[in-house]
């Protein structure tokens, strides 16, 4: 950049050897030639350079701009991570909705399991009492006819000769003489 500067701080300062007859007068106007050698304010400067000015300016407005523009993206990644989150909300409400429907048909499908094993645990257990009911005729049927056919067997002199052993023999119904073996 390049800044007006007065004629009298851009000349070298020459080195010269001091006046004695100086007036107070000079040494006032030395030192204020001396103190001004610090570098310039930027307001000074800006108010003396109106193309500084103007640079500062645009540099804020640039600044500025900037700064809305970032501050304007950040809104909206934070809307459109808002937008993402709330679509991604309703994606599991939906998904934790056909679990529950899921859960419930295979609830239902359990149940209707379970009614149909309890139906078929009833009918096996009665078809079980049935048999054995049938089981128990039967033996008792079969135990009464042994039985009766052993009272039979134990009346007649056909259990005598078997006991004798004499059941082959034909004739097995006669006596014989005792003592003698069949045959």
């Amino acid at each position: 950049m390049t800044s007006v500067v007065p004629a009298h701080r851009a000349a070298p300062q020459m080195t010269h050897t001091p006046d004695p007859a100086a007036s107070s007068e000079a040494q006032t106007d030395g030192a204020a030639v001396v103190a001004p050698s610090a570098r310039p304010k930027l307001r000074d400067q800006i108010a003396e350079n109106p193309l500084l000015s103007l640079v500062v300016g645009l540099t804020l407005a640039l600044f500025t701009l900037l700064g809305t523009v970032v501050v304007a993206l950040l809104v909206f990644a934070l809307n459109n991570f808002n937008d993402r989150f709330d679509s991604l909300e309703a994606r599991m409400d939906r998904l934790e909705a056909r679990m529950d429907r899921l859960e419930a048909k295979v609830d239902a499908g359990f149940a209707a399991q379970g009614a149909q094993i309890a139906e078929l645990d009833a009918r096996l257990t009665a078809q079980i009492a049935e048999l054995d009911a049938r089981l128990t005729a039967q033996i008792a049927e079969l135990d009464r006819k042994l039985t009766a056919l052993i009272a039979h067997l134990n009346a007649t002199a056909v259990v005598d000769a078997a006991l004798e052993h004499r059941l082959l023999i034909p004739g097995a119904g006669a006596l014989e003489p005792e003592g003698e073996p069949p045959g």
